[in-house]
């Protein structure tokens, strides 16, 4: 389908600036209060997963993805849910290998091509209860994570996914690293690799052969070396180029045949130019691309008080259109 201009307009002249729409977005948004249910899950290779329920009794499935180091608590995995909730579906939150509050027993861990947990995810789903359909909403990793999925397994996806909403993609993700290393991101930087370095130096003690090269430093570092020496050796691959290359959703995007939604917005700071696929919209029915001049990274902020934000209204506008 061809390249569409969002609806999304921020109501405060401050939200059209792309860095208070992404900080306000991610600690001052507006979180309901939910009662979650906790289900454990073990993997075929014996890890486990955390998935945090939370029902109306509906036939329908919203199954959250969230960003790099999110969880079912992040602000907006707790605004969608409750949307969804209002809106008469169920929601599962998928929380990745170790960020469930407990650390995951094996070396690899989740990353940005880690598709086979979400395979496992969804046939646990399907084998344990009965819903007709669901859908997949990633932010960030999770977009990528969404729209890889569904494009490498287009031609044996259960039927009953009907399709995916994906927010603030960074599928090129050589570029979308280095384009984070920009001095106007360095704040995003240090928020993320606190916690990741964190995370690696625990899995160095644990695995010291395999993580030889893995400096093991917290407070300091980027993307590129994190990738190189921690992601990359944890996870199987030869060399970081290889990781890069098999995680990025970009090469599948033809592929998919249910109806996928990307939102991106113009100015993220954290996504590079090869993460606006016009190209593969174009040739891709199935594939619809929404660009907004503002939003930020994962922020679509219009005013400073919203209890609803625009990304989950227009999430359900667009399954409700296919989805009656």
């Amino acid at each position: 389908m061809p390249v569409i201009e969002s609806s999304f307009r921020p109501k405060s002249r401050i939200f059209r600036d792309p860095q208070i729409s992404t900080i306000y977005a991610n600690l001052l948004r507006f979180r309901p209060r939910i009662q979650f249910t906790r289900e454990r899950i073990t993997l075929l290779d014996t890890d486990f997963l955390d998935l945090d329920w939370s029902r109306t009794g509906s036939k329908k499935l919203v199954l959250i993805l969230s960003g790099l180091e999110g969880k079912s608590n992040s602000p907006y995995s707790k605004s969608a849910v409750h949307y969804f909730n209002q809106k008469n579906w169920d929601v599962v939150c998928m929380n990745y290998r170790g960020c469930s509050g407990e650390p995951n027993r094996l070396l690899n861990g989740y990353h940005m091509g880690a598709t086979g947990d979400i395979a496992e995810t969804i046939d646990h789903i399907l084998q344990t209860y009965d819903y007709t359909d669901i859908v997949l909403m990633g932010y960030s990793l999770g977009g990528n994570l969404a729209l890889k999925y569904v494009g490498e397994s287009a031609d044996i996806l259960p039927e009953e996914i009907k399709a995916t909403i994906s927010f603030s993609v960074p599928m090129e993700l050589k570029k979308s690293n280095h384009r984070l290393n920009k001095w106007y991101n360095w704040h995003y930087k240090k928020w993320f690799m606190i916690p990741l370095n964190y995370k690696a130096n625990r899995k160095k003690k644990q695995f010291p052969e395999q993580l030889k090269n893995y400096r093991g430093f917290f407070m300091t570092g980027d993307f590129i070396y994190f990738d190189t020496h921690y992601t990359a050796p944890a996870n199987g691959y030869a060399s970081v180029e290889e990781y890069w290359n098999k995680s990025s959703c970009i090469p599948h995007l033809t592929k998919i045949k249910v109806p996928s939604l990307i939102i991106n917005s113009r100015d993220d700071t954290f996504i590079s130019e090869d993460c606006y696929p016009y190209k593969s919209a174009a040739e891709n029915n199935a594939l619809t691309l929404e660009l907004s001049d503002h939003g930020g990274h994962c922020g679509f902020i219009s005013s400073w008080i919203e209890k609803e934000s625009w990304m989950e209204k227009r999430a359900h506008e667009f399954v409700e259109d296919l989805i009656k």
